[in-house]
């Protein structure tokens, strides 16, 4: 059986209820040591233009976030980042911003949103969308309703690292997507997880962040289920 078959069983007999035949530890080793072998001689075709932009990035001097605000331009809601010294940045998409962003920035930006939010809901929809998934990534919730969307990211699907932010993303083309801190545990389903070991771990180049995020996610794969 190749590592694709493998990941169409246990994408069709892992989610939902949990049904069907498991995967035997050597399956499942075998799709960990696949995608281990792929990410180590991973070259993105990009890696050129990454190379320079990180070149560019380390000339330039980091001014911290010191607020936040939604501005709309041309009927499109944006985040706008406020820096010291009044440099802004602008985003429309979470994940545009993570790729820019370092773990400084994001848990900056957790304080202030959580100052914000302590004692009012937001009431803008990009307020909400902020607010929703910086609270998943720092504070998830276990009854929160997007583990149980785990049930439709079948194969193929997306896995991502940020690793300037330390944080993984899955996500599919139905518009499906969970955002992760590396180094946190999260509810995700030994079904959905063997899809995402199968799936190329998509980095901007090898790192042992990303090694260590691949062989934490086959460990908890791997673990009987309760």
């Amino acid at each position: 059986m190749t590592t694709r078959e493998m990941v169409r069983k246990v994408a069709c007999g892992c989610h939902g209820d949990e049904g069907g035949k498991s995967l035997s530890f050597e399956q499942v080793k075998e799709i960990f040591e696949a995608t281990m072998r792929r990410v180590q001689s991973f070259v993105p075709m990009d890696s050129e233009l990454e190379l320079q932009r990180l070149k560019r990035a380390s000339q330039d001097v980091k001014y911290p976030i010191i607020d936040w605000e939604v501005y709309i331009e041309d009927s499109r809601k944006y985040w706008k980042i406020i820096r010291v010294g009044n440099h802004t940045e602008a985003y429309q998409t979470f994940d545009d911003m993570l790729k820019k962003f370092d773990r400084d920035d994001l848990d900056k930006l957790w304080s202030l949103v959580k100052e914000r939010f302590s004692s009012t809901d937001p009431t803008d929809d990009k307020e909400r969308i902020l607010w929703v998934e910086l609270k998943r990534l720092f504070e998830p919730d276990i009854d929160d309703i997007l583990w149980k969307l785990q049930r439709y990211m079948h194969d193929p699907l997306t896995w991502r690292l940020y690793d300037t932010c330390g944080v993984h993303h899955v996500s599919t083309d139905r518009g499906h997507d969970i955002f992760m801190l590396v180094e946190k545990d999260y509810p995700l389903t030994r079904g959905l997880m063997t899809v995402m070991l199968a799936n190329k771990l998509q980095v901007d180049q090898s790192s042992e962040m990303a090694n260590e995020l691949l062989r934490k996610i086959f460990i908890q794969a791997e673990r009987p289920r309760q």
